[in-house]
């Protein structure tokens, strides 16, 4: 996925995955228990976490890589913008 991106958005080449934790949240339902993935990533510079939630574990974690992959862009912009002194709330 990072090298479909990294055409458009350079920036995703410093994120990295520091750590991936997966919890079943209901073992007593089996295989149709929900599975909750952790994903804490990094720039080199700041770190932070992920969930995704679902049935399925690649699912759960697929959300949460997108929405890892998501906040570095945003966190970008924002600090892009305020040093170019306009307002862009994440």
């Amino acid at each position: 996925m990072r090298k479909a991106l990294v055409k458009f958005y350079p920036n995703l080449r410093e994120v990295k995955l520091e750590d991936f934790k997966v919890r079943v949240l209901d073992g007593r339902e089996g295989t149709a228990a929900k599975v909750r993935v952790l994903i804490e990533s990094s720039d080199g510079r700041d770190r932070w976490g992920t969930v995704g939630v679902s049935t399925n574990l690649i699912e759960a974690s697929w959300l949460a890589l997108i929405d890892s992959l998501k906040y570095k862009l945003m966190k970008d912009e924002t600090e892009r913008a305020s040093r170019h002194g306009t307002k862009k709330q994440v």
